[in-house]
C-alpha cells in the first residue's frame, strides 16, 4: 500500500512539474530524464518492488509521449518504442573524442544511460520475435541450435541468457537491458550458469563450439565478440567491474571476432526499442583506450 501511494505521489508529480516547466522553457524531455534517474534510485533502494518500478516506469514512458508533444503513441504499428533521438542532429559520440580510460568511461556512460527499459516479459518477446529473430528462426547464440518461432518459446526449449549473471548484478533495469540479452539453448544456459568467459582446456562439455570445464566458459568463435561487446556495454553502463583476467579474455575475443553487418542491426534493432546504442559495436575502437574495464 505504502509502495502504490509512493507512485502516484511519483506520477502526479511528474504532470505538475511537466506543466510547471514547461511554462519556465524546460523541456518535457529533460523533466522525463530526470523522472527516470529517481525511478533508478527508488529501485535500488526497494529492490523487492521491482515489479511494481518496472510498471510505473512504463507508465512513465506512455505519460511523457502525450505530454512531450513529439509523439501521440509510445509505440508504432510494429510495437516498436518511439522514442525522440536526445542528441538528434549531432554525432553521438563527439563527447568522447580524444579521452580514454575513467573519463571514456563517464562520457559513454552520459552517451547510454538514458534508455527507455521495456521490462523483463517484453525483453523475452523482442529477442524472440524481433531483435534476434531472422526469417522465423531464432539462433542459439552458444549452440547454433535454430528454433523456429515468432515469438518466446517454451522456457525448456530455448530461453534468455544473460551475458552478465542476473547473480553478478544483472537486477532492476539492467536485468531487461537488450544489449546484454542473446536467445540460447537452455541447457546450455544453464551449463554456463554464472561461470566466467574464459579460455578451456580440458572441455567437460561441449557443443557447437562452445565449451566448459565448469569453472569458466568459452564461447564459439562466430559470437565471442558480440559476447565481449555485450560485457563491455555492461561495465560502463551499470558502473560494473569486469576482473581483470576475464577482461583480458574478453578483449582478446573482441579482436579476434571483430563487429560485422549483423551485429551493427542487431544494435540498430536495439535502439529502436531501447533507444540506446551499444557503442562498442559503433566504436569498436573504444575497448583500446579503456585499459580497465
Amino acid at each position: 500500500m505504502a509502495l502504490a501511494i509512493v507512485m502516484v505521489l511519483f506520477v502526479f508529480s511528474f504532470m505538475s512539474e511537466a506543466a510547471a516547466r514547461q511554462r519556465q522553457s524546460k523541456s518535457p524531455q529533460d523533466i522525463y530524464k530526470e523522472m527516470v534517474l529517481q525511478l533508478e534510485e527508488l529501485e535500488q533502494r526497494s529492490p523487492q518492488n521491482q515489479v511494481a518500478v518496472f510498471k510505473l516506469r512504463d507508465n512513465l514512458n506512455k505519460l511523457y509521449s502525450h505530454i512531450s508533444g513529439d509523439l501521440t503513441d509510445p509505440f508504432n504499428k510494429q510495437g516498436q518504442l518511439k522514442v525522440p533521438d536526445q542528441l538528434k542532429g549531432n554525432d553521438l559520440y563527439d563527447p568522447c573524442n580524444g579521452l580514454q580510460d575513467d573519463q571514456l568511461k563517464d562520457a559513454l556512460l552520459q552517451v547510454v544511460r538514458d534508455h527507455v527499459s521495456v521490462g523483463y516479459q517484453r525483453a523475452q518477446d523482442l529477442v524472440f520475435s524481433d531483435v534476434d529473430n531472422h526469417e522465423g528462426y531464432v539462433e542459439c547464440v552458444y549452440t547454433g541450435r535454430k528454433l523456429k518461432t515468432s515469438g518466446e518459446p517454451s522456457a525448456t526449449n530455448m530461453n534468455l541468457e544473460h551475458t552478465w549473471p542476473q547473480s553478478m548484478g544483472a537486477v532492476g533495469i539492467a536485468k531487461c537491458d537488450l544489449h546484454h540479452l542473446f536467445p540460447t539453448d537452455s541447457k546450455a544456459n544453464g551449463i554456463r550458469g554464472n561461470n566466467p568467459f574464459g579460455d578451456v582446456d580440458s572441455a567437460a562439455w561441449e557443443e557447437g563450439g562452445s565449451k566448459t570445464d565448469k569453472e569458466v566458459f568459452e564461447v564459439r568463435p562466430e559470437q565471442r565478440g558480440d559476447t565481449a561487446r555485450g560485457m563491455f556495454y555492461f561495465s560502463i553502463r551499470y558502473d560494473k567491474k569486469i576482473d581483470p583476467k576475464q577482461e583480458a579474455v574478453l578483449k582478446r575475443w573482441h579482436r579476434e571476432d571483430p563487429v560485422d553487418s549483423d551485429e551493427k542491426k542487431r544494435n540498430d534493432r536495439i535502439q529502436n526499442f531501447q533507444n540506446n546504442r551499444n557503442p562498442f559495436v559503433d566504436k569498436p575502437e573504444f575497448v583500446d583506450r579503456i585499459s580497465d574495464f
